[in-house]
């Protein structure tokens, strides 16, 4: 069975992923605060709480009415069909 190797150390067995570019990292790399490699993407900066602009109502109630509608369509479609096979 093959042991990952760290990217860094490649006599280091890895212990897990770095959260932002997903390599093999050892203990000496890991970087405990943030789950990155201390090497390399932990001198980037990682930002788990990304701020996110909020979704719109309006599109939202948009959205909801047009899954309704083409629910509706997809529906009298089947019965239509239904009444054209059965005759």
């Amino acid at each position: 069975m093959d042991v990952y190797r760290c990217m860094n150390h490649p006599e280091a067995p890895a212990i897990g992923q770095c959260r932002r570019c997903g390599k093999p990292i050892c203990n000496d790399c890991y970087n405990l605060d943030n789950g990155c490699c201390r090497y390399r993407c932990g001198e980037i900066g990682y930002a788990p709480h990304t701020p996110h602009r909020p979704k719109s109502a309006f599109w939202s109630v948009i959205v909801s009415l047009l899954a309704i509608l083409g629910g509706l369509a997809v529906l009298l479609l089947a019965i239509c069909g239904a009444m054209l096979f059965s005759y």
